[in-house]
């Protein structure tokens, strides 16, 4: 569910703008001195947004509005969350609405104070915590408070879409994400002035231990009998032991040495172990396996090639005559690689070479019989192939660039390598171009990083490599950009009539939905379909009326 698509309208509020902005503070991380220990102790980890929010007197909502807190990936199962509000300060008897939702992957928020709590407030440090007692009425003084958690009011953007009134909710959604703090008008007459909540707001967590995480990643230092496995293990607040599984096959068969991970616990560590004893020239699996005493984790499987421990051949035919002086030819070079036999009868210039054969080595030497009857003048000549290449799977993708990869073997020749891409395989759009010059004879990993994409849009891109022997198409392959979500945002025009503004992905088509009665369960109406031609799209409702309608957008 993503909220920031669900726009309010309210006759009372008379249709004004709904505008979210966020803003950016000083994000502070404090790591208690708690130790996690072999028994699980709990490690409480805080994140903090120092950025005063102003509390605007009238129908305004608080700016920001939302005011964020950016939350890495926690260590660790959560145990509980308490949000805190430093410096509340409100000189008006109307309630306050504060609204705590969590990443829009969670699909978790609540109401931290909506008709309980009500003001005035001075310098007031407010800690909600769902084992703290009910808000009294009156005068906000500092101390723990638990969440009003009531539904949520008809006038919030987050009305019926909750599955939670308490903290506790969040525990098993997605932590990882922005955190956004929402203050609702709490004033309804302009009569007390603006209030603040000077000192930010910081979120607390309190985690305890879970099975390690742990991402095989490549292997590296590879020589044609030795290999150093690498991976990236959180041990989620328990010493982890981490070693590697290889073999010829998934079935494994072999085991690294063991590494104990017995400090900073919190944090994603780098874990390296070298292998030996194995065969050059072969294809070897491997995956790392993580057990600490809440369970055991794999990395998953990748694959790597030991060097077969022999240098390049340069290639080299000879040419010799049998007892009938018919030629034959040898052909020295390195199995695998394609190489290109030429003749000519003829050494008048300008030279006529024609293709005798082409053919992939399958040994280091290999005798061709061109087929020329007895005292037949011919001369030969060697030449590589075009290079072989394959396109490979795009990566690091945001919703402008993305990374195009491929694998190339000049076939003994320099070779030019670039991508085209774009919206269809007619492409359209080029990379820059990579020249392969060095390690002619051996397969190569080519990237090239594009930008000026558009979000949410699917690209196709293939890679092509040139050398003096011709060109090759690596083959066709598709990536999609992310895209940011659609928003809405609604505004009362001169002409007094009501304007929806969509941002969303150009080419994306979108469903607007309206509902104008929010008594559970809310029905949604199909209001109007429409493809974005750009990135912002005006929609004109007509004139205002006073009756409640909430709109919202979904991508198709």
């Amino acid at each position: 569910m993503n909220f920031s698509q669900i726009i309010p309208a309210h006759p009372a509020r008379s249709r004004r703008p709904f505008c979210p902005a966020i803003a950016f503070g000083l994000l502070l991380l404090l790591l208690q001195p708690l130790a996690a220990g072999a028994g699980g102790t709990p490690i409480v980890l805080s994140f903090t947004n120092t950025s005063a929010i102003t509390i605007n007197d009238g129908y305004a909502n608080g700016s920001p509005f939302p005011s964020t807190i950016q939350v890495p990936a926690l260590p660790g199962v959560l145990q509980s969350v308490t949000a805190t509000l430093y410096g509340l300060t409100t000189p008006d008897t109307s309630p306050i609405e504060i609204l705590l939702a969590g990443p829009a992957a969670s699909g978790q928020a609540v109401d931290l104070m909506l008709d309980d709590g009500s003001g005035p407030a001075s310098g007031a440090t407010i800690t909600f915590a769902d084992s703290a007692a009910p808000f009294p009425n009156g005068t906000i003084n500092s101390g723990s408070y638990q969440p009003t958690g009531i539904p949520f009011p008809y006038f919030s953007p987050f009305y019926q879409e909750v599955t939670t009134n308490q903290l506790a909710g969040f525990i098993g959604t997605t932590l990882q994400g922005a955190w956004s703090l929402y203050e609702y008008y709490a004033n309804f007459v302009n009569d007390a002035g603006d209030g603040s909540i000077s000192g930010g707001w910081s979120l607390t967590f309190t985690m305890t231990q879970a099975a390690p995480s742990v991402t095989t990643l490549a292997a590296s230092g590879l020589t044609p009998t030795n290999a150093t496995l690498n991976a990236s293990v959180n041990p989620n607040l328990n010493a982890t032991t981490v070693y590697f599984e290889y073999g010829p096959t998934t079935a494994y068969g072999h085991f690294s040495a063991t590494n104990t991970l017995a400090s900073d616990l919190v944090d994603a560590q780098a874990v390296a172990l070298a292998i030996a004893g194995l065969a050059p020239g072969t294809t070897n699996h491997f995956q790392a396996v993580a057990q600490n005493s809440a369970g055991t984790s794999l990395g998953g499987d990748l694959t790597f090639v030991t060097p077969s421990g022999q240098a390049p051949i340069q290639p080299v035919l000879y040419t010799f005559l049998t007892n009938g002086d018919i030629p034959v030819l040898a052909l020295y070079g390195n199995p695998g690689s394609n190489y290109v036999i030429l003749f000519t009868t003829n050494l008048s210039p300008p030279l006529t070479w024609t293709v005798l054969t082409n053919l992939i080595l399958t040994n280091s030497v290999q005798v061709i019989y061109p087929g020329f009857p007895a005292n037949q003048v011919a001369f030969f000549a060697l030449e590589t192939a075009a290079p072989a290449v394959t396109t490979l799977a795009a990566s690091a993708l945001t919703p402008t660039n993305a990374t195009l990869n491929a694998t190339v073997n000049p076939n003994g020749g320099p070779t030019a390598v670039y991508f085209e891409y774009g919206p269809t395989t007619a492409y359209g759009n080029f990379s820059a171009t990579n020249t392969i010059a060095s390690g002619l004879e051996n397969a190569q990993a080519v990237a090239q990083v594009i930008t000026g994409l558009a979000p949410g849009t699917t690209n196709h891109f293939q890679a092509v490599a040139q050398n003096g022997l011709g060109t090759n198409f690596g083959g066709d392959l598709t990536f999609v950009t992310p895209g940011a979500p659609p928003l809405l945002g609604a505004s009362l025009a001169n002409s007094a009539n009501l304007v929806l503004t969509l941002y969303g992905n150009p080419g994306a088509t979108y469903a607007i939905l309206l509902a104008t009665n929010l008594s559970p369960p809310i029905t949604w109406a199909a209001y109007t379909n429409l493809t974005l031609t750009n990135a912002v799209q005006a929609i004109n409702l007509g004139p205002a009326t006073n009756r409640m309608e909430v709109f919202r957008a979904v991508q198709q």
